[in-house]
C-alpha cells in the first residue's frame, strides 16, 4: 500500500463519519416523515401501518449514531454504514410488498436511498455492490414471486431502467469522486513535501546565513566567501600554498601607549586597523589577523592571483601614504607622527583552519615566509618596507618598483643564513593607488581590484557579485589577470 493509498484510508474513515452523522442526524428522519403525505395520498388504508414502519427509522437512526464513534478502523465502519442503508432499504421494500403492486411508484424511494448512500458514502467496491443489492434486490426478489401480470411485468421493466440508472449515475459519481480525492492527496502531499522541503532550505539557510555572519566576525571576506562557495572548509586539512606574506607594524606603539590616554590610543588603532583592513581588501589580500600594533596579512590564497606580489607591495604601500596624509588626526591623537614598518616576503607556506572542531582561532598560514616578513619588518626603519632578493627578483622587470640594497643580514631564526634586503620605492605613480577603497553600493562591504574580460580592471564585490568600473581607460593589463 503506497502513501497515498493509506492517507486516502485514513480519510475514508473521516468522511464516512461525517456523512454517516449528517445523515442520521438531518435527513433520514425527516425525510422519512415527511413521505408519510404521499402514504396518506396513496394508500390511507395502510397510513398507520406505514407510519409505523417509517418510524423505525428513529431508533435505527440513533443507534448508528450511538455506535459510530466508536468505530476506528474503515471496514467496521462500512459494516455499520451497509446495515443502516439495508435497514433504510428494508423499510420501503416492506411498503412495497404491502401494497402488492410493483409497479407503484414507492420504488422511487429505493432510488432516493440509492442516491443518497452509493453517491456520498465512500464504499469501496465490495460494499458498494453489496448495498446496491440490499437496495435493490428485495424488490426484483419479491417482484419474481408474485408473478405479476404483463402490464405489471412493462412498469417493472421501465422502473428496472430507472434504477440501472440509479445505479450507473452512482457509479460514476463514486470513481470520479475517488479520482479526484486520490489527485487531491497526491497534491496535498506534493504541497506538505514541498513545504517540508522548503522548511529544511530555509533552516539550512538560516543556519548558513548566521554560520556566515559569525565566520564574517572571524575571518577575512575572502576566507568566508570561499567557505561560502565550499572551496574551502572548516574540516579542510592545511595545505601548502605559495603566498606573500606582510607584516605592518607601528613604530614605538609600546611607548606611545604608555604615555597617552586609553581614549586616544583607542581611536588610533581604530583608524590603523580601518585604513590598513580597506587597503588590504582592496587588493583581496587575507587578513591573517591584528596584533595590537600591527597586523599580518598574506596575498594569493584562498584567491589566487598572478600579480600576488605586486599586490601586497600596492596595499603596504598604500597604507603606508595613508597615514602620512592623515597626520593631523594622528598628531591629535598619537601626539607625534604616526609612522609604520613594513616587511614582506614570499614563498611556500601551510595556509588553512588552526585548531579542532569546535574552536579556530583563524585561516591562518605558518611557515618561514611568515617569519621572514615578521623579521624584516622588525628590521625595517620608521617608514620602510623592506623585502628579500626572492621578492626583487620575482619582480624584475616591473616598472611600477624599484628597490635599493640595503645591505645583507643575518636574522634571528635563521640561523646563519644571510639575507639580501632591499627597500622598495615607488617608480611611478599607480593609477591603483589614486582609487581610495569603495564600498559596495549594494551590501556596502569593502569592494576589491580585479580584472573583467576585457583585462580591464574594476571594483568587484567579494560579496555580491556586484562590479564598478572606476578605471581610467589607461587601466589595462596583460599580467595581472586572476589565476586560473
Amino acid at each position: 500500500m503506497t502513501l497515498i493509498d493509506d492517507l486516502r484510508r485514513r480519510e475514508k474513515l473521516r468522511e464516512l463519519k461525517a456523512i454517516l452523522g449528517v445523515i442520521t442526524h438531518k435527513m433520514v428522519i425527516p425525510l422519512f416523515m415527511a413521505f408519510w403525505l404521499c402514504d396518506l395520498l396513496y394508500v390511507p388504508e395502510l397510513k398507520w401501518e406505514f407510519l409505523i414502519a417509517r418510524s423505525l427509522v428513529i431508533p435505527l437512526s440513533l443507534l448508528t449514531r450511538w455506535r459510530l464513534p466508536k468505530l476506528q478502523t474503515f471496514a467496521p465502519a462500512q459494516w455499520l454504514a451497509f446495515f443502516y442503508i439495508m435497514g433504510l432499504g428494508a423499510i420501503i421494500n416492506f411498503m412495497i410488498i404491502r401494497i402488492g403492486d410493483w409497479s407503484t411508484p414507492y420504488y422511487a424511494g429505493l432510488g432516493l436511498v440509492a442516491i443518497g448512500s452509493l453517491s456520498f458514502v465512500p464504499w469501496n467496491w465490495k460494499f458498494f455492490s453489496m448495498s446496491s443489492m440490499a437496495i435493490f434486490g428485495p424488490y426484483y426478489i419479491g417482484a419474481a414471486m408474485s408473478e405479476p401480470s404483463p402490464e405489471q411485468m412493462q412498469q417493472i421493466g421501465i422502473n428496472s431502467f430507472f434504477i440501472v440508472s440509479f445505479v450507473v449515475i452512482t457509479l460514476f459519481l463514486r470513481y470520479l469522486t475517488e479520482q479526484l480525492r486520490h489527485k487531491e492527496l497526491e497534491s496535498r502531499q506534493n504541497l506538505r513535501q514541498e513545504i517540508i522541503s522548503r522548511g529544511k532550505i530555509i533552516e539550512e539557510k538560516t543556519a548558513e546565513a548566521l554560520k556566515l555572519s559569525e565566520l564574517s566576525r572571524q575571518f577575512s571576506p575572502q576566507v568566508v566567501e570561499a567557505i561560502r562557495q565550499n572551496q574551502v572548509t572548516l574540516s579542510e586539512k592545511v595545505h601548502r600554498s605559495n603566498i606573500c606574506a606582510i607584516f605592518i607594524d607601528i613604530v614605538n606603539s609600546t611607548e606611545r601607549v604608555t604615555r597617552i590616554d586609553k581614549d586616544r590610543v583607542d581611536r588610533v588603532i581604530s583608524r590603523f586597523m580601518q585604513d590598513s583592513a580597506r587597503a588590504l581588501l582592496k587588493y583581496d589580500i587575507t587578513i591573517d589577523k591584528f596584533l595590537g600594533d600591527g597586523l599580518l596579512a598574506f596575498s594569493n590564497d584562498p584567491v589566487a592571483y598572478d600579480d600576488y606580489i605586486e599586490r601586497a607591495i600596492r596595499a603596504s604601500m598604500e597604507i603606508r601614504e595613508k597615514f602620512a596624509r592623515d597626520q593631523e588626526f594622528y598628531e591629535r591623537n598619537w601626539l607625534r607622527p604616526l609612522e609604520v614598518r613594513v616587511g614582506i616576503a614570499s614563498g611556500f607556506a601551510n595556509v588553512g583552519f588552526y585548531g579542532n572542531e569546535k574552536y579556530y582561532h583563524s585561516y591562518t598560514a605558518i611557515g618561514p615566509v611568515i617569519n621572514l616578513a615578521s623579521r624584516l619588518c622588525s628590521a625595517a626603519k620608521p617608514s620602510q618596507i623592506l623585502v628579500p632578493y626572492d621578492v626583487v627578483d620575482a619582480l624584475e622587470g616591473c616598472p611600477e618598483f624599484s628597490f635599493d640594497f640595503v645591505g645583507k643580514r643575518t636574522l634571528k631564526g635563521f640561523g646563519d643564513d644571510v639575507i639580501q634586503t632591499f627597500e622598495v620605492h615607488s617608480a611611478s605613480e599607480s593609477h591603483l593607488s589614486s582609487l581610495d577603497a569603495l564600498d559596495c553600493p549594494s551590501c556596502n562591504h569593502v569592494m576589491h581590484i580585479d580584472t573583467n574580460n576585457d583585462g580591464i580592471f574594476v571594483f568587484k564585490c567579494r560579496s555580491c557579485g556586484h562590479s564598478i568600473d572606476k578605471m581610467p581607460p589607461s587601466a589595462y593589463t596583460n599580467d595581472s589577470k586572476k589565476a586560473a
